[in-house]
């Protein structure tokens, strides 16, 4: 059922990028994100979570672009991966303390 999942994420995705439909697809990225957590495919989940929190800054949208951090907290704290909090960082050319305030100004 997840392989399912994921083609069709996958194939909405190619959809929105033929559609040229951007904001879309970080809400696809998003998903595909939480489906390879599910699975244990963290790495995976890294990728997709911050293509969509990339996607959320660009578009100004901080409801959706503080979903995709509080995912990306919940991996970090499953983890303890700091490529995670490397990876947002550059996504938001900001510093890793300031990931962590973010992180701390997020419910649990």
């Amino acid at each position: 059922e997840y392989e399912q999942a994921q083609q069709y994420y996958l194939q909405s995705l190619d959809y929105k990028i033929e559609a040229g439909d951007y904001y879309s697809q970080a809400v696809t990225y998003n998903q595909l994100g939480l489906l390879a957590e599910v699975q244990e495919n963290y790495s995976e989940a890294a990728i997709r979570f911050i293509q969509a929190l990339s996607i959320f800054v660009e578009f100004e949208d901080n409801y959706k672009f503080a979903t995709a951090l509080n995912n990306l907290k919940r991996l970090h704290n499953t983890t303890k991966d700091d490529t995670i909090l490397n990876n947002i960082v550059t996504a938001l050319n900001t510093t890793q303390e300031e990931v962590l305030n973010l992180f701390a100004q997020l419910e649990d």
